[in-house]
């Protein structure tokens, strides 16, 4: 499986620019449940293809246990790459880690679903993760600078959308973009 990102803001513009409207971009605010698009490039919350999870722990800034179906699993979030805690101690590692840690708190139900790959090479789920409220985690964390975007072929469902969060984040220099150099 070949890693690779998109960089740069007229390639995230281009890819971007038609599938995100403002209102997806506003921090903080919940996706709109309500838009009658159906379009995965919307981020909207999953109906019947997605499942209900518990949050258990967090990991770092991008991977969860998750209670899925009645049994523990480590996730990976599809899409977003935040800094380091673990194995090294990355610019930002331990905001990220607080802020996945206030959107998915330890108790908290939340939506999961998949894309193409069920798992990483180090036998994490990967799945995409949506708060009870319907904000897509990964642009979420990507929006207020908490994370980067990280495009893996072939999860590519929600990369227009994680795309023009990490356009606002640059453009608005938040969080890693202003604290890292």
């Amino acid at each position: 499986m070949r890693r690779w990102t998109l960089v740069g803001a007229g390639i995230l513009t281009a890819l971007c620019g038609a599938h995100a409207t403002g209102a997806d971009r506003v921090l903080g605010t919940p996706w709109p449940l309500d838009r009658p698009e159906t379009s995965h490039a919307s981020g909207r919350m999953p109906g019947d293809d997605g499942a209900t999870a518990t949050v258990v722990r967090v990991v770092d800034g991008d991977t969860l246990i998750l209670r899925i179906g009645g049994r523990a699993r480590r996730v990976r979030l599809i899409g977003a790459d935040a800094p380091e805690i673990w194995t090294r101690r990355d610019c930002f590692g331990a905001e990220a880690f607080r802020g996945l840690r206030r959107l998915a708190p330890i108790g908290s139900e939340v939506r999961v679903a998949g894309d193409h790959e069920p798992s990483d090479r180090f036998g994490r789920r990967l799945l995409y993760v949506w708060t009870r409220d319907g904000r897509l985690v990964a642009a979420e964390l990507i929006r207020a600078g908490l994370a980067r975007l990280l495009v893996i072929p072939p999860d590519t469902r929600y990369a227009p959308l994680l795309g023009a969060a990490e356009a606002d984040a640059r453009r608005t220099r938040a969080g890693l973009w202003r604290a890292c150099r």
